[in-house]
């Protein structure tokens, strides 16, 4: 897995973390209305171009949803910055993200895509296991302020909500 951030992305709880994701049975399933609403929520309170529900795996980020009710697409998990928001228990924000030192080699960043802004809340398990982060991406700069975050933290814990009833 090729690491674009220069830094270490694997959490020291990887192994286990990952047998936790395996008990939801989220990964890689069809698209599902419950998903893809919140996503849509999140972007429209947000007032994002982008919210994504994503779950990160051993070598790939895979998207369960969209606001745009898309789902299934993945990329690698060096190159998603949710593969840095897992790491974290809570909000990781790039505002900016090209002044971001950890992000200069990063295709998403000064690639075609031009991301510029990205905010993320882990979704983490009743067991306390960081599988997924939901997250709002721009391809402008923006200020995340605390009612941004408190929201993002709801749409987090309800995801997480909704998931353990899967367990």
């Amino acid at each position: 897995m090729e690491n674009t951030f220069g830094r270490n992305i694997i959490p020291q709880n990887e192994e286990a973390r990952l047998e936790n994701l395996k008990k939801y049975k989220i990964m890689y399933t069809k698209s599902e209305p419950i998903f893809d609403q919140l996503a849509a929520v999140t972007a429209t309170m947000l007032k994002v171009p982008l919210a994504m529900i994503n779950f990160v795996d051993k070598d790939h980020v895979w998207t369960k949803a969209d606001q745009q009710g898309d789902s299934g697409s993945e990329v690698e998990r060096g190159t998603s910055l949710c593969s840095l928001a897992i790491l974290r228990d809570e909000l990781t924000v790039f505002e900016d993200a090209l002044v971001e030192p950890c992000l200069m080699s990063n295709p998403l960043v000064v690639g075609e895509f031009g991301l510029r802004f990205y905010a993320a809340v882990p979704i983490t398990t009743s067991e306390g296991f960081n599988i997924g982060a939901v997250c709002i991406v721009d391809k402008k700069v923006r200020t995340f302020t605390p009612e941004d975050r408190k929201k993002l933290e709801w749409v987090a814990q309800l995801i997480q909500l909704e998931i353990e009833k899967r367990a």
